[in-house]
């Protein structure tokens, strides 16, 4: 140890620096040196404040220093923290928007009412940023867009357009466009890559890229459908610089919808039919064979009788990044490329919005409309991924000399009560509007009430849900502190009006007391009577007595001179209110000043420097719960009723009728809750990692019209 603290502080700096962040301040604690060493290090105070924050540096991309780098992380995790946006801006809708949206990198995308162009935005990130609509034309029938802005400078655009044959047919294509520029990109050997030719007229589409793949799904919904035609769901895995086709996946009518990357070359896709997490390795080259089956599925919880998932959507952002994905070569680099640090992928949490609808019995099966239940829960990316690791760790090869069906290649599912309800949180959202899945960004997700949309209501406040570990254990820690604090206040405050009433009020307290215990003597006696009398004949017989005289103190007390007990219980009665008191000297009867909100704790904002000392984040009108508010988000309207800061860290339970789930589903992932002060009239809200979005949309059309940027950092 005496050979280390002699080296210089750049070099302990250095090899402090490669550790994590619990590791170094484990060190803080070892000597004055280590200590010193880390509080002075901006290097070491950054690396620890990303990694508190679940963020990465986004190395030489970024022009700021260290110490301009530090000062902007904890600026804007103070701002995410407080709910008070860094500054907001008002953007309208210029051009009639159509159903199709998407946001990342920095941009919303809408597309235009005529189908055949894109129109987006670019976010501001300062006070000062002039209002930027750009748009993409590609001359075709736009169905959806992909954004992977970040990783490669890539927009693809998934079009249609009408192929001359009978029956008619849709030829559904693919156009990689560089988001910089708005032309085709150049790392992209194909303008447009065709897909295949599709005889339905509306497929839904979804589409991820990490890396080299691009994965698409093609789907079918049921009010689209204008025939008992079930066309069957397919998944097809391209390269999308060369436009050559890797994997392709059919199953069966409303199986697949969405996907979600838990790494470059891992794709979980959600199964409606099975209701289960499927889990697919994707070959690296065309030339590797494609899988016949998923590695690994997951169940989720089981649904009761005469129930089944009508939707099971889900995102995760940002998306994994591949491994041999170069820095993107943009001609004019905007202010995003330089910003300091970067969502981690693996931390990020992943939504799945599940939608469940009651089945018809009967030779034909139909779905009711109406009496369908939503919910929605959360996970960890890095969750699934330790799930998939322990899956291969355990799994015993074996040979089998026949070719296996699909029934034996499928794995078994691993259980929901083996790995759902310590890794997921779930809440029920019948109340709150889902038809926008951009609502979550690395490990934060936000939500709004239905009710918010009703311009006559009151509106409602902006939920943003933290899952970062670090800042839960760090805020859950802080409230324990206050909790305790505030217990051992308000004892310190009971000894003091008990102290207060004895001085003020001794004689009268002490003959309530004597007078109490009289009583409770005399009706004790009662009591064995009572009891020995119904085993003699008489009471007679035992020679049972009632005592009831009085005490000799009470003797001589002149308001109870000659009395009986009847009279003491009349006294007693008249002075409950000392009773009270005496029972309870917190009581408001002797008018104690009261300090303290006994309805919540008032909590001090904690910084993400290690040495909370250093500056002071308070925030007076954030209360705090450990729990979230109860009921649903709609319920929340009035201010009293919901808690600005709260900590939900114990287990929750939903659908405790057994409405839609064969028994109540448990849930156990902690996660803090940050509600605006102000209240809101948005149709939706969206977030990304520096901004939430509040969603305007018209009345008459439900086209998206404006919307509002809250900018955090």
């Amino acid at each position: 140890m005496a050979n280390l603290l002699a080296l210089p502080d750049e070099i302990l700096t250095q090899i402090l620096s490669a550790l994590s962040a619990v590791e170094i301040l484990q060190s803080q604690l070892i000597c004055f040196k280590l200590n010193s060493v880390i509080k002075t290090s901006t290097e070491i105070q950054y690396l620890l404040a990303l990694q508190i924050a679940g963020l990465e540096d986004n190395g030489e991309r970024s022009i700021l220093s260290q110490a301009e780098r530090l000062e902007r992380l904890q600026r804007g995790q103070l701002a995410w923290r407080q709910w008070k946006p860094q500054f907001t801006q008002k953007i309208e809708v210029k051009q009639p928007a159509s159903p199709i949206y998407d946001l990342s990198g920095g941009a919303y995308f809408l597309g235009r009412e005529s189908m055949l162009d894109l129109d987006f935005a670019v976010l501001p990130d300062s006070e000062d940023d002039v209002q930027d609509w750009r748009s993409i034309s590609v001359k075709e029938t736009v169905l959806d867009v992909g954004l992977c802005i970040d990783e490669h400078d890539l927009v693809v655009v998934v079009t249609r357009k009408p192929v001359a044959s009978q029956p008619p047919l849709l030829d559904i294509a693919l156009h990689p466009i560089q988001y910089s520029t708005g032309q085709p990109h150049p790392l992209a050997l194909h303008p447009r890559i065709a897909v295949f030719k599709d005889q339905h007229p509306h497929p839904a589409v979804g589409l991820e890229i990490v890396g080299e793949n691009l994965v698409l799904i093609v789907s079918h919904r049921p009010e689209q459908m204008a025939d008992a035609t079930r066309p069957e769901d397919r998944v097809l895995v391209y390269e999308w610089r060369t436009g050559i086709l890797k994997m392709s996946l059919a199953a069966p009518y409303r199986s697949y919808s969405g996907l979600i990357f838990l790494d470059e070359h891992t794709l979980m896709l959600p199964n409606t039919k099975r209701g289960i997490l499927e889990v697919w390795v994707l070959p690296r080259s065309p030339t590797e064979p494609s899988p016949s089956a998923p590695m690994c599925a997951l169940e989720l919880p089981l649904l009761a009788p005469g129930r089944s998932f009508a939707e099971l959507s889900c995102r995760s952002e940002p998306n994994p990044i591949g491994e041999r994905s170069p820095t993107p070569h943009t001609p004019n680099p905007t202010k995003r490329q330089h910003r300091p640090y970067k969502a981690n992928t693996e931390d990020a949490i992943i939504v799945f919005n599940v939608r469940i609808q009651p089945v018809q019995t009967g030779p034909h099966p139909l779905l009711v409309v109406g009496f369908s239940h939503t919910y929605t829960f959360f996970v960890h990316r890095k969750s699934i991924l330790r799930i998939l690791h322990e899956q291969k760790r355990d799994e015993k090869p074996h040979i089998d000399i026949d070719f296996p069906s699909n029934s034996v290649l499928f794995p078994k599912p691993v259980s929901w009560e083996q790995w759902g309800p310590k890794a997921t949180r779930w809440i029920e959202t019948d109340d709150i509007p889902t038809r926008w899945i951009t609502t979550t960004s690395g490990q934060r997700a936000v939500l709004i009430s239905s009710a918010a949309a009703n311009q006559q209501g009151s509106g409602s406040p902006i939920i943003t849900m933290d899952f970062n570990e670090a800042r839960v254990k760090k805020v859950g820690h802080e409230l324990a502190q206050k909790q305790r604090k505030e217990r051992e206040k308000e004892e310190r405050r009971r000894k003091l009006v008990a102290i207060r009433l004895e001085r003020e009020h001794a004689e009268l307290v002490q003959k309530f007391r004597e007078c109490k215990e009289w009583v409770e003597r005399i009706e004790s006696q009662l009591g064995d009577i009572k009891a020995s009398s119904s085993s003699e004949p008489t009471l007679a017989s035992r020679g049972a007595t009632l005592d009831l005289s009085l005490p000799l103190e009470l003797d001589d007390w002149p308001p109870l001179n000659g009395a009986d007990i009847e009279l003491v219980k009349s006294f007693l009665e008249q002075h409950s209110d000392l009773g009270e008191q005496i029972e309870n000297p917190a009581s408001p009867l002797l008018e104690v000043d009261q300090d303290t909100n006994t309805n919540g704790l008032l909590l001090d904002e904690l910084s993400d420097s290690p040495d909370s000392d250093q500056e002071s984040n308070s925030d007076d009108d954030a209360e705090i719960s450990l729990e979230s508010p109860s009921g649903g988000a709609d319920r929340q309207n009035a201010k009293a009723r919901y808690a600005r800061v709260w900590c939900l860290a114990t287990s929750q339970v939903v659908d405790r009728a057994g409405v839609c789930f064969h028994s109540p589903v448990v849930s156990e992932l902690a996660c803090l809750g940050y509600t605006s002060k102000k209240q809101y009239h948005f149709d939706g809200v969206l977030i990304d990692d520096e901004r939430i979005l509040g969603v305007t949309t018209s009345s008459a059309d439900d086209r998206i019209k404006r919307f509002e940027v809250f900018y955090f950092g």
